[in-house]
């Protein structure tokens, strides 16, 4: 069960229908005293239209094509402007494929190109999270990392008061940061479950959910943390909740229903 995927600055690769001629007029234009619009541009008709296809892969959701796509522009075009953007594309792609080593790869690149990038340090948290497993040899690393990479994530977005530049627009800004928020919650709400330690589980799902309602995966979960605490009440109108949402994707109904019949069982059990 996984949450839905991040659209990271897909929206911002309008410019790549942008033609060299386009670019040539604003710059014209600001030379003529006008103003020559904010943000990245390409530097030659080459570039445009090997951006034009990573536009085309991310709008087709072929997050494969898409991420050749990225390559075939930061290894040919190595002073582009839009590498930031790239690799938070390629680091959502990646997630979205499930490749686990390139998402912790492309996570990497870009907070070692800015630390305080907090959309990777929550994917990379929710990433080792989601991979992570109770008889792990490495298991207590990998909640560190996990609560490293959130808890910096929470510090960043309580004084991220302007969006990201470029890629996230000003009125998408409020539930973008919401939506990050809710995710890094969720992600210690997993390290807290995997480290048996249900009743911070709980906080921290709790928490995700006050972020963001409608966070159906948070939901689930924790529902099952309420099983775990043997809050068998608790797990079970958690999991009516996630059923009784419309948008709650099957995968997580399904798990959310799993949840209620444990808790039914074992509420019935303890009597």
């Amino acid at each position: 069960m996984r949450n839905r995927r991040i659209l990271v600055y897909a929206t911002a690769l309008v410019f790549a229908a942008m033609s060299l001629a386009a670019q040539q007029q604003q710059q014209q234009q600001s030379q003529a005293g006008q103003s020559q619009a904010a943000g990245p541009h390409p530097k030659s008709q080459k570039e445009v239209e090997a951006l034009q296809k990573v536009q085309a892969a991310a709008q087709a959701g072929d997050p494969k094509a898409e991420l050749q796509a990225i390559d075939n522009v930061l290894e040919n075009f190595a002073d582009t402007e839009y590498k930031p953007m790239l690799m938070q594309m390629a680091l959502s792609a990646s997630q979205q494929l499930n490749d686990y080593p390139q998402t912790l790869v492309w996570g990497d690149r870009i907070l070692q190109s800015n630390p305080n990038d907090y959309t990777a340090h929550v994917m990379l948290a929710e990433a080792i999270a989601q991979h992570t497993r109770e008889n792990d040899l490495d298991k207590q690393d990998s909640l560190k990392k996990i609560q490293d990479h959130a808890n910096k994530a929470l510090d960043l977005l309580k004084n991220a008061d302007t969006p990201p530049a470029p890629g996230i627009q000003e009125a998408q800004w409020p539930d973008y940061k919401k939506q990050l928020t809710s995710q890094a919650y969720d992600a210690l709400g997993q390290a807290a479950s995997l480290d048996k330690k249900p009743a911070d589980a709980v906080k921290q799902f709790q928490s995700a959910i006050e972020a963001q309602p409608s966070n159906s995966v948070a939901m689930a979960r924790l529902s099952k943390a309420y099983v775990e605490n043997k809050q068998y009440d608790d797990a079970i109108s958690t999991a009516d909740k996630v059923l009784a949402m419309n948008d709650a994707p099957a995968p997580v109904k399904t798990f959310a229903q799993q949840e209620k019949d444990a808790a039914t069982k074992l509420k019935g059990a303890a009597k």
